[in-house]
């Protein structure tokens, strides 16, 4: 029986290039920050409904009471989350993955 050599690139040399390496890299560096980011936001609001319950339902900022504006704070900040991820998207991992794309490209016809 002969064995035949599978002509589809493999993840193991496409791990290796330094543009998926950096591609890589920058994805998991905006995950990771915006991720943090949604963890304190997300865990701020509990610790303050658990905390000061009384506080946030008795004090009024502009005729409207303080547990309202937590909430709004916690759409809102889902909002520019979500906007900051497309614009880093856009603006910081798509240059990367861009070059990724063209190296692993360019090395699938040197294995070939």
């Amino acid at each position: 029986m002969t064995e035949t050599v599978s002509s589809n690139p493999t993840w193991v040399w496409m791990l290796q290039l330094p543009e998926v390496a950096e591609l890589r890299r920058r994805r998991r560096t905006v995950t990771t920050a915006l991720g943090t980011i949604t963890i304190v936001l997300f865990a701020s609001f509990l610790v303050g409904f658990i905390a000061l319950p009384e506080l946030l339902g008795n004090t009024s900022l502009l005729g409207v009471p303080l547990s309202l504006w937590v909430v709004f704070s916690q759409f809102a900040g889902t909002w520019a989350l979500v906007w900051a991820y497309f614009r880093l998207s856009r603006t910081y991992i798509e240059p990367a993955a861009d070059a990724a794309i063209r190296a692993v490209s360019d090395h699938r016809e040197e294995l070939v």
